[in-house]
């Protein structure tokens, strides 16, 4: 079974940057505009949850490779960062965002 998720970790890793990149194409058409922060802080989301699925996926898909303990400490620090990024991306969202330019 892990094999099964490592393999769609993988997928999600490879898919997700280009999906999150088409959105992010189609929002900035829209009103209101996203400010730089929000934009700063989405592409900064997009380029550290990938590292964190794709290290997490090659983990689960070779127990040697996870045994490294830098390849944990890389996925576990990428998926909290993207967590807390995607917390601050939903407070900013929450208080209106952030009108300075």
């Amino acid at each position: 079974m892990h094999i099964v998720i490592g393999i769609l970790l993988l997928i999600a890793g490879v898919i997700f940057p280009l999906a999150m990149l088409f959105w992010l194409n189609g929002r900035m058409s829209r009103q209101p505009a996203l400010s730089p922060r929000q934009v700063g802080l989405i592409l900064t989301f997009n380029g550290v949850l990938p590292v964190g699925l794709i290290t997490l996926g090659v983990g689960l898909l070779s127990p040697r490779v996870w045994t490294s303990s830098v390849v944990r400490t890389a996925s576990f620090t990428a998926l909290a960062a993207s967590a807390a990024l995607l917390i601050a991306w939903v407070a900013m969202q929450a208080k209106g965002g952030d009108n300075e330019r």
